[in-house]
């Protein structure tokens, strides 16, 4: 496998790659999947993609900006999907399956190989560790967002510290990930998420008084009656 190499700037997610830029970093996605981070090299992802190895080089510098890239590109797609969904979430009980609907769909897309892959990739080429923690801001960011969204106008507003609960969420679904990349039997995780979902009704009366719009209907149809 070529060596990879140190300090080249990986190809921004931002830049939304077109054309042979983004055919290369599909192809480094679906080798990554496949064959593994020990099976990706430039010659395997040419050959993947049906291109020139070369090619990487010209777009991405390294096979390290190439990888980077790929994660970015990979991240940026789930990241934006799975921030509408949270968007249309109005209360507790659908932010818990939206993150069930968040982990079977990055089980099955293979986003949690890629990512799993890389990490392990790390251990041996510690260049790539600072590239993947820096990675996961926008996450935290997205949990963060959502945590604010249950207790916005709760009496829990301004006493929870969201930042380091993101922080913590972030890293529990990392190792929850982690694991199901090591063991094919998810049941267990599956009853967690399925555990998240029957607490979200029992939750959610602690939060009265949340600006979600469902909750605020459901508050005042239970006073109604």
């Amino acid at each position: 496998m070529e060596k990879i190499q140190k300090g080249e700037p990986p190809v921004s997610a931002g830049s939304a790659p077109a054309g042979m830029p983004h055919q290369i970093i599909e192809a480094a996605l679906v080798t990554l999947r496949t064959e593994g981070f020990s099976g990706t090299s430039v010659r395997a992802i040419a050959r993947t993609g049906g291109f020139n190895s070369a090619l990487i080089f010209y777009y991405f510098g390294t096979l390290n900006g190439l990888l980077l890239a790929a994660l970015d590109h990979s991240s940026a797609q789930r990241l934006a999907r799975y921030q509408r969904a949270v968007d249309e979430a109005e209360t507790l009980e659908e932010l818990a399956a939206v993150a069930l609907g968040m982990y079977r769909e990055d089980v099955r897309g293979g986003h949690i190989t890629v990512f799993s892959e890389l990490i392990g990739a790390s251990l041996s080429h510690p260049e790539l560790g600072p590239q993947i923690v820096a990675r996961a801001e926008p996450w935290l960011d997205f949990v963060e967002g959502a945590l604010h969204k249950v207790i916005v106008g709760s009496p829990y507003e301004g006493l929870v510290p969201t930042r380091e609960i993101a922080y913590a969420l972030v890293a529990f679904y990392l190792g929850v990930n982690l694991l199901t990349h090591l063991d094919e039997d998810n049941s267990r995780t599956e009853a967690l998420f399925a555990l998240a979902e029957r607490l979200a009704p029992v939750v959610s009366p602690l939060l009265a008084g949340s600006g979600s719009p469902a909750q605020t209907e459901a508050g005042e149809d239970t006073h109604r009656s």
